[in-house]
């Protein structure tokens, strides 16, 4: 392979990507950071004169989205297996005592527990299966 060394790196000066990101896309960087000033007073100008679209670009860039928080809170969860226990998280949410969205975290953890069980019982049951031929070979 033309250049690159023995352990089959680029050499300096040859690209993987000889296309590669053209000048012409710093050069639009460079002029857009050199309006920048100009363009942010104008959208201020426009927010206190009331544009309301002006105003919605400035708070977005400017406050994040609020997440939603949520307190720790304590209630009966049946752990004898999975069903059981995304029934005592729904049967806490139409209780009152966890919010929709704390009920959905936890079914959706569930959800991963089951398919880290599932992906070690595939593990387990291949590896049977592989001895079971072993042992008839």
């Amino acid at each position: 392979m033309s250049g690159r060394d023995k352990a089959g790196r680029f050499k300096p000066g040859n690209s993987g990507n000889p296309g590669g990101r053209s000048g012409q896309t710093q050069a639009i960087r460079a002029k857009l950071a050199e309006g920048a000033d100009a363009v942010t007073r104008k959208v201020l100008a426009a927010a206190k004169k009331g544009d309301m679209q002006a105003c919605r670009l400035i708070l977005e860039r400017l406050v994040p989205p609020i997440k939603p928080t949520s307190e720790p809170v304590q209630f009966e969860l049946d752990d004898a297996d999975l069903p059981s226990a995304a029934r005592s998280i729904m049967r806490a949410v139409a209780g009152g005592q966890l919010a929709p969205n704390q009920g959905k975290s936890l079914i959706d953890g569930l959800g991963a527990v089951a398919r880290v069980i599932e992906v070690a019982e595939l593990q387990k049951a291949i590896e049977e299966l592989r001895q079971q031929i072993g042992g008839l070979q």
